[in-house]
């Protein structure tokens, strides 16, 4: 019997308002994917608002797909969304991190 190695990706659409007003039910939708033992795909690209909760968010639910062993890949990224995580000095998951400038 052919084993199907294929792996299963759920699909996760950011709000346009990703920030602290939206953070839970962002958390709990994201909780409950990944309780589905599947990877994520998530798609930034609407986010208009985001925040330093929407950056937490995802960094969290990043390591908590790693935990699991299951891909986490943010898609598109609007350039808010990007913004933010400049901003917040954190690098996007699942893109290779830099060192700060100590100049």
């Amino acid at each position: 019997m052919a084993r199907n190695n294929e792996i299963k990706s759920n699909k996760f659409q950011c709000v346009a308002d990703s920030t602290i007003r939206n953070a839970k039910p962002m958390a709990v939708s994201l909780g409950e994917l990944m309780n589905s033992g599947h990877g994520i795909e998530i798609d930034c690209s609407a986010v208009e608002q985001a925040d330093i909760t929407f950056v937490q968010t995802l960094v969290s639910a990043q390591r908590s797909f790693a935990s699991r062993d299951l891909p986490f890949v943010l898609a598109r990224m609007s350039d808010i969304a990007t913004s933010t995580f400049q901003r917040a000095g954190v690098a996007q998951p699942g893109m290779a991190s830099s060192e700060p400038s100590r100049d």
